[in-house]
């Protein structure tokens, strides 16, 4: 099923609001100069690795910094896992395989971390308008999934919709 353009268009143009807690993103580059990490991955790992280190504004500043950069080819993959009616991808530990499927969706994976990291840190310092934006952004790539370090996935849109309900109830 071909995805009308349009669509895509208006979504990345929702998608790119600006939604920036403030316009300085220091000296973070959006693109990797190591070979076994890529550009995405980087940056999203970034934003985790502030956000862990409770440097919320640093964190923000970093998703903002390159967002518009990946951003486009999140919403269009996302779109086309829906358009395929593709299954979410499991959570928890899997197999090799689906190890590899799950990372073929490499910037629905990386944005939606980004955007998890962001709206938590908008959380943190009291941004709750802003959090609630972001958390949508972040609910909207539903196939994104995020490697725990402790060995299984978990699925970054899910946490974020349960915060964010928590935020408008």
């Amino acid at each position: 099923m071909k995805i009308n353009n349009l669509y895509i268009s208006l979504i990345v143009v929702l998608f790119s609001t600006n939604i920036a807690a403030n316009g300085n993103h220091g000296d973070f580059h959006c693109y990797s100069t190591d070979p076994e990490v890529g550009d995405s991955a980087l940056w999203a790992g970034e934003a985790i690795e502030l956000f862990s280190q409770n440097k919320y504004a640093e964190s923000i500043e970093v998703v903002d910094a390159c967002f518009n950069v990946f951003a486009t080819e999140a919403v269009i993959m996302q779109k086309e896992l829906d358009a395929k009616k593709a299954k979410y991808p499991p959570v928890g530990r899997v197999t090799r395989n689906e190890k590899d499927k799950i990372h073929d969706n490499w910037a629905v994976n990386d944005v939606a971390m980004a955007l998890w990291a962001k709206a938590v840190s908008l959380e943190e310092i009291g941004e709750i308008e802003l959090a609630k934006k972001a958390y949508s952004q972040c609910i909207f790539l539903a196939h994104g999934r995020a490697w725990d370090p402790k060995g299984w996935f978990w699925n970054p849109a899910g946490d974020c919709i349960n915060r964010a309900k928590k935020l408008i109830e």
